[in-house]
């Protein structure tokens, strides 16, 4: 399917006539950051960069709301305000939310030991709270469950979808990964905690985590169109206006459909899907004390510290930051398969921006950042185009050696409009491994490598596609080097260790 040209709104800048400048100067502040929303969502879905929904709140009130794009791709649908989205990672937000009320409630403790609720589990030492803000030391489950589930299936075989939790912890317990750090040592985000967290919560509550969200959040808030979406024997009617997770070709053109996962029925640390009003909705909530008291709320906004002192950036469910004139924000993203989402609450001065997508989009960040330029009044330039982009589609009619070129001239002659960043290239070099152009992929990254030096995750990254090939021996030089480089990297311990085992297994 190719991409069809959207209909753009253009706007003529030059002489204006004078009736028409009267007008802007009488427009007020709000009516000016309106039109500058709207124009640059507009513009910014036409540069491929943005396609979803969008809500700005400022001063509790709605200053903007709009839909930018489609929903499907077979067939083609439009989106609307009323669209449903995954949420993936924002989804945390809500299990911690469970967590805290069963805490109020008198069903547990912050400080109790996680195996009281789950005794299979291998590791001693670890509490509730150290789950809420990632600093448990656990790793991360995706890489166990992908190394070890049913391997012998496709990956995208439906009999090789998990039935949720139960599997992850059930694995867990079986090949009882190393633990990362002791806990409080160091803090890393990791979805095993939040996923436990939801266990717990369908534990101490007697009901299935999904029921105990709806009859205790989302029914109370009146967010009737989110739902913890169950993969297993869940169906699309539950959700009337929920919309799909695509993506872009490399060639530029092509849609693909990005939906599907066989790890989508793990639930706590994603899994919810949800609307623009329905997230406003619980962006109000959080201002009184409707589901938990005010001491409650505030530990979930405040940061945890480490054993040697430092503060964390992380409470129960919330990124905690600051705004650009210095006020408390707690935000968090999401990303999976196809979706990214994105909430943004300046909670002192009651502002909000909400962003929904589905096309995995690379610019979510980018413009969240420019959509707070003009919530306050600040200037904004539209993002960076994507390097990956312009010679994906360069590799794939022309080769790799003629993408290098092409990223070497556009760097030299136009540095200022391409985004050149290290992830770019990254972001390529696996989008060919998936397509099975591993010898093209391992250019990629060696220009990545040659380009940033100094990272230890190009070499990682380096390493993963001359294992791809079959090159165990210069694979493993550069996992070491990454190693050497970063010794935080636990998947690459964890490689090494693999090529090792596998090396010696072969010559018995």
């Amino acid at each position: 399917m190719k991409i069809a040209k959207p209909h753009l709104k253009i706007f003529t800048y030059g002489l204006i006539p004078a009736i028409f400048l009267l007008f802007f100067a009488c427009q007020t502040e709000q009516e000016i950051r309106d039109n500058k929303y709207e124009e640059f969502l507009t513009q910014a879905h036409a540069n491929g960069q943005f396609n979803g929904n969008a809500l700005i709140l400022k001063d509790g009130k709605i200053e903007f709301q709009g839909s930018f794009g489609i929903g499907n791709i077979d067939p083609v649908d439009p989106l609307n305000l009323n669209s449903i989205f995954r949420l993936g990672s924002v989804s945390k937000q809500f299990t911690a939310m469970g967590i805290m009320k069963l805490k109020e409630n008198g069903k547990l403790t912050y400080d109790q030991d996680v195996r009281d609720f789950i005794p299979e589990l291998p590791y001693a030492g670890i509490t509730i709270r150290h789950l809420l803000n990632h600093v448990s030391g656990l790793p991360n489950y995706t890489r166990l469950m992908m190394k070890n589930w049913k391997t012998d299936l496709k990956f995208d075989d439906p009999e090789r979808f998990i039935s949720g939790n139960n599997d992850i912890i059930k694995m867990l317990a079986e090949k009882k990964p190393a633990i990362n750090f002791k806990p409080l040592e160091k803090w890393e985000y990791s979805n095993t905690g939040y996923v436990l967290l939801a266990s717990i919560v369908a534990q101490t509550s007697g009901m299935p985590f999904e029921k105990y969200l709806q009859e205790q959040i989302f029914e109370p808030a009146k967010m009737s169109n989110t739902v913890v979406y169950n993969y297993i024997s869940g169906s699309d009617s539950q959700m009337a206006n929920r919309v799909y997770g695509f993506s872009v070709g490399l060639n530029g053109t092509d849609l693909i459909s990005s939906d599907s996962h066989y790890l989508n029925p793990a639930q706590g640390d994603g899994g919810i899907y949800s609307t623009l009003d329905d997230l406003l909705k619980w962006d109000r909530i959080l201002y009184d004390n409707m589901f938990i008291s005010e001491e409650t709320k505030e530990e979930a906004f405040t940061p945890a510290i480490l054993n040697n002192g430092d503060t964390t950036s992380y409470g129960f469910g919330w990124f905690i930051d600051k705004s650009s004139t210095g006020k408390k924000v707690v935000r968090h993203g999401g990303r999976w398969v196809g979706f990214r989402a994105y909430i943004y609450r300046e909670i002192e001065e009651n502002n909000c921006i909400i962003i929904l997508t589905n096309n995995s989009s690379r610019y979510l960040r980018s413009v969240v950042e420019l959509l707070k330029n003009i919530l306050h009044n600040q200037a904004y330039e539209f993002p960076k185009l994507a390097i990956s982009e312009t010679i994906g589609e360069v590799v794939m009619n022309k080769g790799a050696n003629a993408a290098i070129e092409q990223y070497k001239k556009l760097k030299s002659n136009k540095p200022d409009e391409y985004d050149f960043a290290e992830n770019q290239l990254n972001r390529l070099g696996y989008q060919l491994m998936q397509l099975d152009r591993v010898d093209e992929a391992i250019e990629i990254f060696r220009l990545n490598k040659e380009e940033f030096p100094q990272s230890a995750n190009t070499y990682d990254s380096f390493g993963d596609a001359l294992l791809a090939s079959g090159d165990t021996t210069q694979s493993i030089i550069n996992f070491k080097k990454a190693l050497a480089m970063d010794s935080t990297f636990s998947a690459t311990k964890e490689k090494i260790k693999d090529i090792e085992a596998n090396t010696m297994s072969n010559i018995k």
